[in-house]
């Protein structure tokens, strides 16, 4: 689904501290890329319609014009200029944001910290936008982030997905300024922290196939991107091929990057599985913010 050229980015707030730093990122972002931002508290509270409307020193409308009105405040100290709208809505968080993201550019969400090694996990709202969101959802980890680096990275495999996420990349680069990192990572395997390899891993390696993969991996890099990169001059590019598990090479090129984009769907590797181990592992493991882009609901820009 294309949205409009004034299509809002939208942020999903609830008062936490997570969801701050989404409203953060999105208000940065709406003023790079001189749009509106709104702002939306989607609530349904247990029992709602049996809260006493005389409960002494609680009343859930109130609440819920606070949270909007604070995360409205928050996006103002940073972007004084910026368009914002705010909105309460009473009704279950994910149909409400889903039409939300009908007219939006894209959606942002903070995810919660689920350990102290900084693993952030999607809630169930956040897994269900990713399945059909109608535009680009990014989730934002709730830890303070450091200083930019001028640095965007992109993961892409040759499908038409990841060409998509590319071309979203490539405007997030461009409205920073920043550098873009185009990784594509190789055939192999790795155990280590995200689980059980998608691939077996090969008892022996054959150095001149191994080197003419990494030559092809190349090759489908630099061709996939071509018409990317004649669209926007202004972007500095870097193309780095990559091997072993996809979501460990992904998480390790966004080391020092100020986001990361993939696409939800793929020629298998990391953007194959959108539910599985390697896309919650993405998000869950990456160092910054992750934008998770959609072939057939997305525009670019």
């Amino acid at each position: 689904m294309a949205q409009s050229a004034n299509a809002p980015v939208v942020v999903a707030v609830n008062g936490t501290p997570a969801s701050e730093r989404a409203v953060d990122w999105a208000a940065d972002d709406a003023r790079l890329r001189g749009r509106g931002l709104r702002i939306v508290y989607a609530f349904d509270w247990p029992l709602y319609h049996a809260v006493p409307r005389g409960l002494p020193g609680f009343d859930v409308y109130e609440f819920a014009r606070c949270v909007v009105d604070d995360a409205r405040r928050r996006a103002l100290q940073r972007a004084p200029d910026l368009a914002v709208d705010a909105s309460h809505v009473t009704g279950d968080p994910e149909p409400v944001l889903l039409m939300e993201s009908q007219k939006a550019h894209s959606l942002v969400l903070g995810a919660h910290r689920t350990t102290a090694m900084d693993v952030f996990l999607p809630d169930s709202t956040a897994l269900d936008m990713l399945m059909f969101a109608s535009c680009p959802v990014v989730v934002v980890p709730d830890r303070e982030p450091g200083p930019s680096t001028d640095r965007v990275m992109v993961g892409v495999d040759g499908s038409a997905t990841a060409l998509t996420a590319a071309s979203w990349a490539f405007e997030a680069a461009d409205v920073r300024g920043s550098a873009l990192r185009v990784v594509t990572v190789g055939k192999g395997s790795s155990r280590m922290r995200f689980g059980a390899p998608e691939m077996p891993a090969r008892v022996s390696a054959d150095q001149t196939g191994e080197a003419a993969a990494a030559e092809e991996a190349r090759r489908m890099l630099s061709e996939s991107i071509a018409g990317e990169r004649a669209r926007w001059p202004r972007v500095r590019v870097e193309e780095v091929v990559e091997s072993g598990h996809p979501v460990e090479a992904l998480c390790a090129a966004a080391e020092d990057c100020d986001l990361m984009v993939v696409g939800s769907h793929g020629r298998g590797g990391f953007a194959g599985m959108l539910l599985g181990s390697v896309s919650r592992n993405v998000i869950s493991h990456s160092p910054c913010p992750v934008t998770v882009v959609r072939a057939s609901r997305t525009a670019s820009g």
